[in-house]
């Protein structure tokens, strides 16, 4: 039977076939369901994806992909969320939400 290569998340936190992590580029949420390392590094492949990610590019979460590969947002995120697009819209000017552009 193969040992599986040992990994640590970017916080340093390890991380093995069956953890939950996010991909911190995207926040692609998924499984991990192999680890191989080659002269490259350590590399995760996702369920959700079935692409590999360098583990040092992958972050443990608690949250879990439903059935429909994304994963699930608590209200309190949505909220967070609307929250710092109306400070944005506010922060914003007419022109720069309207950039005219273009000939003619």
């Amino acid at each position: 039977m193969a040992e599986e290569p040992s990994a640590v998340d970017v916080d340093g936190a390890p991380i093995a076939i069956g953890s939950n992590v996010r991909y911190i580029k995207t926040d692609t949420i998924g499984e991990i369901t192999d680890i191989k390392t080659d002269d490259e590094g350590t590399w995760a492949l996702l369920d959700t994806t079935q692409l590999y990610y360098r583990v040092d590019t992958l972050q443990i979460t608690e949250k879990k992909a439903n059935a429909g590969k994304e994963y699930t947002i608590s209200e309190e995120d949505i909220k967070e969320r609307i929250k710092k697009q109306a400070e944005l819209a506010q922060t914003g000017t007419l022109e720069e939400v309207f950039q005219a552009t273009g000939g003619g």
